[in-house]
């Protein structure tokens, strides 16, 4: 069951930044990452989601939030074919001591 109140709660670039160092870990400039990875990182932390009680939406929301900050920082973009792509400033972003601070620099 998913902790939908917590996900819901939870500050966005925040997510954005903590789900960013997991996904990206060891990627390339250019680099595709499945879109999934982004899902089983939030499951990981909020369990899995079912439609009984609106998780599945509700992570479905979230995970398109997270790619717009994504590509509003200028980290990481989506392809139309589903996978994210590790850009040059995402890069930085790993690197940088503090990613959730650096991220909402970068917006």
């Amino acid at each position: 069951m998913t902790d939908v109140d917590r996900l819901l709660g939870m500050d966005a670039v925040e997510l954005a930044g903590v789900t960013f160092m997991v996904i990206f870990d060891g990627a390339r400039l250019g680099q595709e990452v499945p879109f999934g990875k982004l899902r089983k990182c939030l499951t990981v932390e909020f369990g899995k989601a079912t439609f009984a009680d609106g998780g599945s939406f509700a992570l479905d929301a979230v995970e398109l939030e997270i790619a717009l900050i994504y590509g509003q920082a200028r980290v990481a973009a989506r392809r139309s074919s589903g996978p994210l792509v590790l850009l040059p400033r995402g890069l930085q972003l790993l690197a940088a001591p503090d990613p959730v601070a650096a991220l909402r620099e970068y917006l």
